[in-house]
Formats: structure tokens, sequence, C-alpha cells
């Protein structure tokens, strides 16, 4: 798929005859794991080996263009949202004609989440009180996990809770496993947890 866009320097814009076409090698769709929308916020999408920045289109895509056959690993960085890398290989794309993939952005503790959103904060700490960073946390027979920010901090956010429900968090880092239960009736807008590993 070929497209062409207005030649820009950073001195002028050319007449709209003057055109670079550029080919399109794949593009990559966000999706906010809270939302199930287009992400918020200041967002990177690179390709790693080549440290080439993606292209934003006015439907949300992020396109990479030009880049010869192979094996690409995609990188997102963003301030609300945990940074994710993909592997994409150009060739292996189902339909070569719309070569898209898709990466699930899971909020940071700081994302701005509604003031309605029913959510589990908490804290993950080592033996000596210092925050941890990085571990893997899941709610135990449920398809959700996150990890700990630099801060040790998480946040799971829930939906379809009954009262008399009981969550289990598991919290795992360094072969260091714990866990944590919270009663589903203490639940407010935030509900907070401190999660110790040794």
């Amino acid at each position: 798929m070929a497209f062409s866009t207005p030649h820009e320097t950073g001195q002028y814009i050319a007449y709209l005859d003057l055109v670079i076409t550029t080919t399109l090698s794949f593009a990559v769709q966000l999706i906010d794991d809270f939302t199930n929308k287009e992400p918020i916020g200041s967002i990177q999408v690179k390709v790693k080996e080549t440290d080439k920045k993606a292209m934003k289109n006015t439907s949300g895509y992020y396109l990479f263009t030009d880049l010869k056959a192979g094996t690409y690993t995609v990188r997102v960085d963003s301030d609300l949202y945990f940074s994710e890398e993909m592997t994409v290989d150009i060739s292996s794309f189902p339909d070569q004609k719309n070569p898209i993939s898709e990466i699930i952005l899971i909020p940071r503790p700081v994302y701005p989440f509604s003031q309605n959103a029913t959510l589990i904060r908490g804290v993950v700490r080592d033996a000596a009180k210092a925050p941890v960073k990085g571990a893997q946390l899941r709610v135990i027979g449920r398809d959700m996990e996150t990890i700990s920010d630099e801060n040790g901090s998480f946040v799971f956010y829930l939906s379809g809770i009954e009262n008399e429900e009981e969550v289990i968090i598991e919290s795992k880092k360094n072969g260091n496993t714990r866990t944590i239960n919270i009663a589903a009736k203490e639940f407010q807008t935030v509900s907070a947890g401190v999660i110790s590993l040794p």
C-alpha cells in the first residue's frame, strides 16, 4: 500500500504537487485496556532496531513506512501506561493489504480513572519496607494481570463484582510469592492494600 503526503521541512511546507511517496510496511493500533478505546496522554511508538518513530494518521493508527522485509520490535512508551513491546514480522501478516497489529496498553496507577470506577490500589514492599518495582500481580480466578511501577504501586480495575465476593491478589517477584484477600463489600471507589515480599 502506498500513500502520498505533502513534503515538509523545518522551514516551510512545499506546494501540494511536491509530494513524497512512501510504502506502508505495517500499522499499529493501540487500545486502552480500561476504556477499550484509543489511549490518552503522551505516547511514543517506535521500532527499536532502527529507532524509527511511527507517524500517526487521522484514524489513530501508528504507521511505519519503507522498512525492509524482516522482523522488528515495536516499543510503546507513555506517561499513563506501562511500556509495551511487540515483535512484528512484516511478511507474516495474513492480509498484506491490511498489515495491522494491535497492542493493548495497561494503565499505570497514575492513570486518570473515572470517578465511578471500581479500583483496587495497593503497594508492593519488601521486608525492609522499600517499594518493589516490577512485581507481577494477578487476580486469582480472573484474567487480570498487572505489574508494580517504580513506586511499588499497582492498580486493578474491576467490574461485575458481587458484594459477597472476595478478591485474591497474588504477587510474584524473584521467586517470592504472596497473596492478599480483599472482601468486595469493603470496596469503595478505592481500596488500598500492601503486599510484602521477603
